[in-house]
Formats: C-alpha cells, sequence, structure tokens
C-alpha cells in the first residue's frame, strides 16, 4: 500500500508542481521547533487547496522568568479521488536563559477519498521532544479511515493501521529503557468533530506493540478554534498524552494547554450531504 501510494504521490506531484511547493515551503517555515501526534481531522477539507499559519507567543516577567514561542502551518490539497495534508508544528522555550522547552514536527498524509465510507490511507511522519528526552523519531504506517457519520455541523471518523516507529532517546546510564527503539505499533484514532459558532475538534489515540500490549500509548487532542475577524482565527489546544514505557527521566502522564491565532485561507467548506446514507 505505501509503494502504491509513493507511486499515486509522485504522479499527482507533476500535475500539481507549483502547489505542492508551496505547502512543503509553508510546513518547513513552521516545523523547526510539538507534540507527538496531529490531529489530523481537523485539516480535512472537501475540495481545493487551503491550510493554516499559525503563531504563539508568551512569556513573563518578575517572579517567573519565561519566554516561549511556537509556529505552525498545514496545507490540505483535497481532490475528487485524494486528499494531501502536509503539516508542521513546533514550539520553543526559555527560563532564565535557557531551554525548557523545544519540540518539532512534520507530518505528511495521503488518503484515497473516493471510497466515501471506506478510505486507505498512508503516512509518514518525522518529530522531536527535548522535554521527553525524545531526539529523533520517525514513522511510516497505512490504514483505513472509516467514515461513520458526516453532516453540516457534525463529523465521527474511525481510524485502524499499522505503523513502524524508530525512536532515539537520551536516556540514562543504568536506564533499562533502551536508547534506540524500532517496533510495529497498532495505530487506532477515533475523532470527532462539531462544527457551529465554533469549531471542536476531540481526537483519541491509542497505539500498542500487537506482542505486548502493556507497551501502549494513549493521546487526546482536543481543539477549540473560533473565527475572530475574516480570516483570522482564535485557536485552544488540549493535549493529554500517557506513555506506559518511558525512560526513568519522565513521567508517565503529560498535560498541556495552550492558546495561539492562525491565518486560515483556501476552501474549507463541508460537504454538505450526509455520507451516513451512502
Amino acid at each position: 500500500m505505501v509503494y502504491f501510494a509513493h507511486c499515486v504521490f509522485r504522479k499527482s506531484l507533476k500535475k500539481n508542481f507549483k502547489t505542492y511547493i508551496l505547502g512543503i515551503f509553508l510546513l518547513c517555515l513552521c516545523a523547526s521547533t510539538s507534540n507527538a501526534q496531529v490531529n489530523i481531522e481537523q485539516y480535512r477539507t472537501s475540495n481545493g487547496v487551503s491550510g493554516n499559519i499559525g503563531l504563539s507567543l508568551g512569556g513573563a516577567s518578575g517572579n517567573s522568568d519565561f519566554f516561549t514561542g511556537g509556529g505552525a502551518a498545514n496545507v490540505t490539497i483535497a481532490k475528487p479521488t485524494y486528499t494531501v495534508l502536509l503539516l508542521g508544528d513546533g514550539l520553543l522555550g526559555f527560563r532564565e536563559g535557557e531551554t525548557f522547552s523545544n519540540q518539532g514536527l512534520a507530518h505528511v498524509r495521503y488518503t484515497w477519498t473516493k471510497p466515501p465510507r471506506f478510505q486507505p490511507e498512508a503516512f509518514t511522519q518525522a518529530d522531536y521532544a527535548r522535554p521527553r528526552e525524545l531526539t529523533f523519531r520517525y514513522l511510516l504506517g497505512s490504514g483505513i479511515r472509516t467514515l461513520l457519520f458526516e453532516d453540516k455541523t457534525f463529523t465521527l471518523t474511525l481510524g485502524n493501521g499499522f505503523m513502524f516507529e524508530h525512536e532515539r532517546l537520551n536516556v540514562l546510564l543504568g536506564d533499562p529503557h533502551p536508547a534506540r527503539t524500532s517496533v510495529i505499533r497498532a495505530n487506532n484514532y477515533a475523532n470527532i468533530q462539531i462544527r457551529k459558532k465554533a469549531t471542536i475538534t476531540i481526537t483519541a489515540y491509542y497505539q500498542f506493540i500487537p506482542n505486548n500490549t502493556k507497551d501502549f500509548r494513549l493521546l487526546l487532542n482536543t481543539q477549540i478554534a473560533s473565527r475572530v475577524a475574516g480570516p483570522l482565527q482564535q485557536v485552544t489546544t488540549i493535549r493529554y498524552r500517557r506513555d506506559s514505557r518511558p525512560p526513568l527521566t519522565v513521567k508517565k502522564n503529560d498535560f498541556t494547554i495552550g492558546t495561539s491565532f492562525a491565518l486560515s485561507f483556501g476552501d474549507k467548506k463541508k460537504k454538505t450531504e450526509d455520507t451516513s446514507k451512502k
């Protein structure tokens, strides 16, 4: 499946070269410095080229001195038979002159949308997260996205598949956790999106090693996006992550909340028909 996706992607690249170059440029612009999982469904559209460019800044001076800055960019290329997602996300933080947060992510996903309900997809991802001692992580996977229900205001989808995961970590001497791992994980997700005055997107991931189910990751990602004026949006993101077997210096549970502003572009209209009746 991954080889077939590669061939189709190369063919579509020749036809849409300028569009892809724009997408990759925006991706690289903000991917240099996020959490290791992507809230994929919030970026899906029905047709055309669309995306967002976001920026977040924060800090304090006095009793607490710190600065945080982050950027994100995504481009969605939606055609009648396929969708390509390109995105990057990053965060950099300093406290008293030293880095306390440094993480980045880049993700590419290809989905065949011609089957209206069961949609094959393939993806690849690279990321790092210094707070979790993750110096490099690479994913390559494929699976099936199942569209259970969709109308003007509500979408429910499930995803099931497998992925190859390679990680390099900075572990202490004597830590039983290996500094490098290469495993196959089952990758399952469920997504709910509600589109009214604000767009609420909730995605839950459950990733485990099939022959060792005690080694798992649970990730919950909630995003609330509301329009401020024109293409300007205010975005609040809440993330929870549980890793059953992290390195000794990393906690099993991780919770973050943040807000940012983003500029959207392109046609982001969703399909209006109820695809659950197809």
